[in-house]
């Protein structure tokens, strides 16, 4: 579930009551981040076209930044989850459902006379 703790809760309230209503991030102390930007965004997207198999690792010595704006840009940026070692897009366009659609009907109609026990093995899912 997500939520707010109760201290969070209690000390926003206490901030409200006391007249600061402003909700805006303050500024913050650290490095500013300039990794994950829509050029290097770009970039790895159409690297992970052309080889869905390619590690963090790989992404990181090719493209000279850290492997943490890497693993952010694939998965808050892009939406990538790594599913069995490949990059895949999380969200699926209408044409990739309707492909997956008929991919699970013709294996439906396939083991339509098999043991029910087989269709456990097969994992069917929509991501939306």
């Amino acid at each position: 579930m997500d939520c707010l703790s109760r201290s969070t809760v209690e000390r926003w309230a206490a901030r409200f009551r006391s007249g600061d209503a402003d909700v805006t991030d303050g500024p913050r102390s650290g490095r500013q981040v300039t990794a994950t930007n829509s050029e290097n965004i770009a970039l790895i997207e159409s690297t992970i076209m052309e080889d869905k198999c390619i590690t963090v690792n790989q992404l990181e010595q090719r493209m000279e930044i850290s492997s943490g704006a890497i693993d952010t840009i694939l998965t808050t940026e892009l939406g990538y989850p790594s599913i069995c070692g490949k990059w895949v897009p999380h969200k699926l366009s209408e044409n990739q459902r309707l492909a997956r659609l008929n991919i699970a009907k013709k294996l439906l109609e396939t083991n339509e006379n098999c043991d029910s026990r087989h269709l456990t093995e097969i994992i069917i899912g929509d991501e939306t």
